[in-house]
């Protein structure tokens, strides 16, 4: 009798991610002591950064000294580092994809790093309670709310999700917008916003229609601060 099975190709199990279970990470996220690794890398990062980039970060006096949600355009993978450049008095909890955690030498880093992973295909409610807990315990959190990275200056459409943690978690929202093109000895411009106005939309209901208001006031955030180069080709 023919084997059916014998030339069927092994079926590769797709690896899943390395996280901590949610007791774990709130442990992880709510931690108030200083991060050897994070201060390591950003204060490597900053030496780099300042010879091969001559980065120049314009309005940190911006930056509330309170928690708040700090939210960058994203075209590569130092985007973090910049911004955290720009808040050395805390360390931010940054939102990431979460298919970086099936990497056992990421997830290692993004638990130093006290990252929060995200998944992006869906409405990730263990996500938004894991932010709020950064939130509500008075940390900084990172969020690059196009939901990937973009090739151009122009930002991608904001996700609402960003505006409604803003919103719940009534902190205030930073818009930072990382101008250059990361190539070597040339200028990259960090400027960081002044807090967007929510005093209105806090004063209601957190619905969908003040998800979009802010949202339109982050957008407007980061076009300013651009001069109007993150807006897409048929708003700019």
């Amino acid at each position: 009798m023919e084997n059916n099975h014998e030339n069927k190709p092994a079926v590769k199990q797709e690896k899943k991610p390395i996280i901590p279970d949610s007791a774990e990470m709130e442990v992880i996220l709510t931690s108030t002591g200083r991060s050897w690794f994070y201060q390591l890398a950003l204060g490597l990062f900053t030496i780099v950064a300042k010879l091969v980039f001559f980065v120049r970060i314009e309005g940190r006096e911006n930056i509330p000294a309170e928690g708040c949600v700090i939210m960058g355009n994203h075209r590569a993978w130092a985007d973090p580092f910049f911004l955290a450049m720009c808040a050395r008095d805390r360390e931010i909890r940054f939102m990431g994809k979460k298919e970086l955690w099936r990497n056992r030498a990421f997830a290692w880093i993004a638990r130093q790093v006290r990252g929060v992973p995200v998944d992006r295909g869906n409405v990730d409610m263990a996500a938004i309670r894991m932010s709020m807990t950064v939130l509500k315990a008075g940390h900084s959190l990172g969020i690059f709310p196009e939901g990937t990275r973009m090739k151009t200056e122009a930002m991608g459409p904001l996700q609402s999700g960003a505006a409604m943690l803003a919103l719940r978690s009534r902190r205030p929202v930073i818009a930072v917008y990382i101008d250059g093109n990361y190539r070597l000895f040339r200028r990259m411009t960090v400027r960081v916003g002044k807090p967007i106005e929510m005093d209105d939309l806090l004063a209601g209901r957190v619905n969908k229609e003040a998800c979009d208001t802010l949202t339109a006031r982050i957008e407007a955030s980061f076009a300013q601060l651009s001069g109007g180069r993150s807006l897409p080709a048929g708003k700019a």
